[in-house]
């Protein structure tokens, strides 16, 4: 019994120590590998320098809205008589749209217009008394065997005693202000005519169209500052209207391509009005400057609808055949310098670059380095001029 016990606790004793040197051995060369690999150097990612078309683009969102669009509004109440429309439905320019209740002013006018006309008879009627009592004054005073003095001749005589007598202003105070009257009578059949004129019976279609609101009910009546009673949008004449920080709008100029995606689509525009002051967005929090900037939508297969949210690319410059590299390789300093880590004989070496444009993913070198090179992607904090480096991979 001994003897096996003996036996039995040496063996387990064995296998203790084969496990332990395993441990060990295991350590010793997992430290030695990386000694190993220490001392030959960092392991790091690089790319190489080339050539070939650099596109910027500023990338924003915007809203989509129609370029024309026909709201009417009423601010008094007004009854209408008949809706002629229905939402969704298309129409063409001219057609009716509403049919509003109007003041019949015919009789208003009809009135005015006798009240000129007995004005302008009474006028002429006065005219007509002063010549005759000035020919009736030639007659009963003839001129005297004296000449008279050339100031005497030319005095206005008075009014016969046997002139009616109608009013206590003279007879040309009386013409003076009969003309007056007829002036009065004239601008009040005027105004007359101008309120028969602004009355709109009909509301119709400015452009050809499709009806996308209809507030207004038959035989009620409709006022409202804040909703449209009625409203026509051309559906295929879009726009999106983006709401540009003023730093990114200096970049931004009429004329430039730009690619509307939504959802999975992307659809062509055209960059159609920069305007040309900041105001406050007043659905940004803290009302911050923005630019407003006008985009054409160039093409619409009617999957873009006015009101849609939808993300715009605007190509702001584009360059072709120049060298560049991967963003990723460079490393800006706060004063403004820029510079990226070459692989040269497997030591990284540092080296100053002046950039040109940038897209989201590449960068122009203007000088500082040459095409061919091999620049290290997001240099680790321990690479320093002369550090050993290994190429563990990269991009071509």
């Amino acid at each position: 019994m001994e003897g096996g016990v003996f036996m039995k606790n040496t063996v387990k004793t064995v296998v203790i120590i084969i496990v332990i040197l395993a441990i060990v051995v295991s350590a010793i060369y997992a430290f030695s590998l990386k000694s190993k690999k220490a001392a030959s150097g960092i392991e790091v990612n690089v790319a190489k320098v080339g050539k070939g078309d650099i596109v910027s683009l500023f990338y924003t969102t915007g809203i989509v809205e129609s370029k024309s669009k026909q709201e009417y509004y009423i601010l008094s109440p007004i009854k209408i008589l008949k809706v002629y429309v229905s939402v969704g439905e298309d129409i063409k320019k001219g057609d009716k749209l509403l049919e509003l209740e109007t003041q019949d002013l015919s009789i208003q006018h009809q009135i005015a217009q006798k009240q000129l006309e007995m004005a302008q008879m009474q006028l002429e009627a006065l005219k007509k008394l002063k010549e005759k009592q000035s020919e009736q004054n030639q007659v009963s005073n003839p001129p005297s065997p004296q000449q008279p003095s050339s100031f005497e001749q030319t005095m206005p005589h008075q009014p016969q005693t046997s002139q009616p007598q109608t009013s206590s202003l003279s007879l040309d105070d009386q013409i003076k202000l009969q003309e007056k009257q007829v002036e009065i009578a004239e601008l009040n059949l005027k105004s007359i005519k101008q309120n028969m004129d602004k009355q709109q019976k009909y509301v119709t279609a400015e452009f050809d169209g499709t009806v996308t609101v209809v507030n207004a009910k038959e035989n009620s009546y409709f006022t409202s500052s804040q909703f449209p009673a009625i409203a026509v949008e051309d559906l295929n004449n879009l726009q999106i209207v983006l709401d540009v920080n003023p730093y990114d709008a200096v970049n931004i100029k009429e004329g430039q391509k730009a690619y509307i995606r939504f959802s999975d689509k992307t659809f062509e525009g055209v960059v159609n009005k920069v305007s040309p002051i900041a105001s406050k967005a007043v659905t940004q929090p803290g009302g911050d400057y923005v630019v407003k900037v006008y985009v054409d939508l160039l093409e619409n297969d009617g999957t873009i609808k006015p009101g849609f949210n939808v993300d715009v690319d605007i190509k702001i410059g584009e360059k072709k055949n120049v060298i560049k590299i991967s963003s990723e390789a460079i490393i800006r300093t706060k004063n403004g310098e820029e510079f990226v880590y070459v692989v040269e004989d497997g030591t990284a070496k540092q080296k100053k670059i002046k950039t040109g444009l940038s897209s989201d993913l590449e960068t122009e070198i203007i000088s500082g380095i040459n095409i061919g090179e091999k620049v290290i992607l997001n240099p680790p904090t321990s690479v320093h001029n002369g550090t050993q480096v290994i190429i563990k991979g990269g991009k071509e």
